[in-house]
């Protein structure tokens, strides 16, 4: 049912696109209406979705009205995997999602949000400026996807209805995470025992008690109310998450070169907006959280960066580009 939820909203968007392909191009000199449809795996608040709303007050006002921005929050269009296939076939022009576009084409790259890879905010933010950004050429060339902007999600920590300072206290522990190989290894390392639960379910999962933990950032956190169903924090900032701003190329490259400058400016004038008002967003998410009664835990992380190290230096063996993970950890 959900697939063909999917399949029916992405042909709407193509029948809507069908009049602008081709329209406006550098050939033909005409600056005509456009539509844009941003598709999202985000929910509608919080500073990711904010620089959306920025990126589209932006684009609106800088044509004249002429280019319409339609977001489309919290998987309207379909989950991240079926975001990056819409936006890698021009399907629809742009998108909002994380890493699931380096997941299915450029795996060995994924290092950066594995564990205990980026420091802190400033790292994370460094990690763009230099590796990130000759990642993000890589990957318009090999599978025709742009990207325009980014924004910190923040750092992924853990919440539990068991206080946990140490390994040992997650011994035993049912813990939620996302199909992503590596970390399972992690937190089977650390004693907990991996259970692979759909995001949209994860709310009910630790309501239920059919898992115990999860980690994710403190905005997500706080904005799925993960807090009504969890009592600790554990402030473990184990992995950092970043929001990614897209481009179809396939679609970019129908548009005059006036409208794509336009529009690149836009997502780039958005993200500065962000940055400023938002830097750091744990700062903010994890006072919500307290204020809403969860207690703050600053675990023993380098017990925890012990155990995790041995699973990692295997991968860089593996799956991540040679000497990858020290490049980023040395920025």
């Amino acid at each position: 049912m959900k697939k063909h939820r999917i399949l029916l909203a992405l042909l709407v968007i193509a029948l809507i696109a069908v009049p602008i392909f081709g329209a406006g191009t550098a050939e033909s000199g005409v600056a005509k209406k456009m539509t844009v449809n941003v598709a999202s795996v985000f929910p509608p608040e919080g500073p990711v979705h904010q620089l959306m709303v920025e990126f589209k007050k932006l684009a609106e006002e800088r044509s004249n009205g002429r280019i319409t921005v339609i977001i489309h929050p919290s998987g309207a269009l379909g989950g991240e995997r079926e975001v990056v296939e819409a936006i890698a076939s021009g399907t629809v022009e742009m998108a909002a999602q994380g890493i699931m576009d380096l997941i299915m084409y450029m795996p060995e790259y994924t290092v950066f949000e594995e564990p205990f890879v980026i420091r802190d905010v400033e790292h994370l933010y460094k990690f763009w400026e230099t590796v990130g950004d000759e990642m993000n050429g890589l990957l318009e060339d090999k599978a025709g996807i742009i990207t325009a902007a980014i924004a910190v999600r923040g750092s992924r920590m853990v919440t539990s209805n068991k206080e946990i300072k140490t390994p040992a206290d997650l011994k035993g522990l049912r813990f939620r995470l996302p199909q992503y190989p590596v970390r399972i290894k992690v937190f089977e390392a650390f004693g907990a025992i991996p259970t692979v639960v759909d995001f949209p379910e994860v709310y009910m999962a630790l309501k239920t008690g059919t898992v115990d933990a999860q980690e994710n950032p403190p905005e997500t956190i706080y904005t799925y109310k993960y807090h009504e169903a969890q009592k600790y924090l554990i402030n473990t900032a184990h992995v950092w998450s970043t929001a990614r701003y897209q481009i179809s190329k396939k679609w970019f490259n129908t548009i005059s070169a006036d409208d794509q400058k336009l529009l690149l400016a836009a997502w780039k004038d958005a993200e500065a907006h962000i940055k400023k008002i938002s830097y750091n967003p744990d700062t903010v998410y994890i006072q919500k959280l307290v204020d809403a009664g969860m207690t703050l835990v600053q675990p023993d992380a380098e017990a925890f960066r012990k155990l995790a190290e041995p699973v990692m230096q295997e991968y860089d063996k593996t799956q991540w580009a040679p000497g990858l993970r020290k490049r980023i950890m040395d920025l």
